[in-house]
């Protein structure tokens, strides 16, 4: 099941997530003997000695190295970034307070943020795979990466790219025009793959891409390729057919 949580961006030290593994994809991502490294440099200890210091002038920048939990697996994967201040409340004392949380700005090799059906094409799967590590550097890089694995998605639909204009010549059709065709055979399906253009869209253009958006671009993504690629609808329709007429005895 999809869950939000994981893609928030910045995590407490003593709760980071367990990702899953980009490899098995079974296995969970945990911190190895290096485990995390936090360092400050010298210029952010001068700023702390500013008599207007705050606590968000600090500056950090961490590694972690993590390891697959999976001992016939274990993959390695490496973060980088940098940390920033977020406030809470704190019950046992009842008052605000601030933490210091992590930041990744880059993750490799990345975890899965949506789980992909292994019918899904190779090369649609590499566009969406690339959206993944995009995620923690870029965000509008990593949509754009989406949109083009929707283009990629389209012709294995068979959905061509050129068509004829009104002067009988050949042209391009873009993105928008090649869902309008999807449509005629999968109108069920056809507003997701707008959604995500419309995101896509937003990174092509060097647009600002916020993390919520992208991370429900990423969920409904999820599911429409467990129906257009994994079969989930035509199986729970089986499912179904088959409960009914067995009365449920099988």
């Amino acid at each position: 099941m999809f869950s939000r949580d994981l893609w928030a961006g910045a995590y407490a030290r003593a709760t980071f997530p367990k990702f899953a593994c980009p490899r098995c994809t079974s296995g969970r991502l945990t911190p190895d003997s290096v485990g995390l490294f936090v360092q400050e440099p010298a210029y952010s200890k001068a700023n702390g000695r500013h008599p207007d210091w705050e606590p968000d002038w600090d500056i950090e920048r961490f590694s972690m190295r993590l390891m697959c939990d999976h001992a016939e697996c274990g993959e390695i994967a490496h973060i980088t970034g940098d940390t920033t201040i977020a406030e809470y409340y704190d019950d046992d004392r009842d008052n605000w307070s601030l933490i210091s949380l992590l930041r990744p700005r880059s993750f490799f090799p990345a975890p899965p943020i949506i789980e992909i059906p292994k019918e899904v094409p190779p090369p649609v799967k590499d566009e969406i795979c690339k959206s993944f590590e995009l995620f923690w550097a870029d965000l509008g890089a990593s949509a754009n990466r989406l949109r083009v694995s929707v283009e990629v998605l389209l012709d294995h639909f068979k959905i061509p790219r050129t068509g004829i204009d009104k002067k009988g010549k050949p042209m391009r059709l873009d993105l928008n025009a090649r869902i309008a065709l999807f449509e005629k055979s999968d109108k069920e399906h056809a507003p997701t793959l707008t959604a995500l253009r419309m995101i896509g869209n937003l990174g092509s253009h060097g647009g600002e891409v916020d993390r919520e958006p992208l991370i429900d671009a990423f969920e409904i993504y999820e599911d429409a390729l467990a129906e257009l690629c994994g079969q989930r609808k035509a199986r729970i329709d089986q499912l179904r057919q088959k409960l009914i007429s067995s009365k449920g005895k099988y």
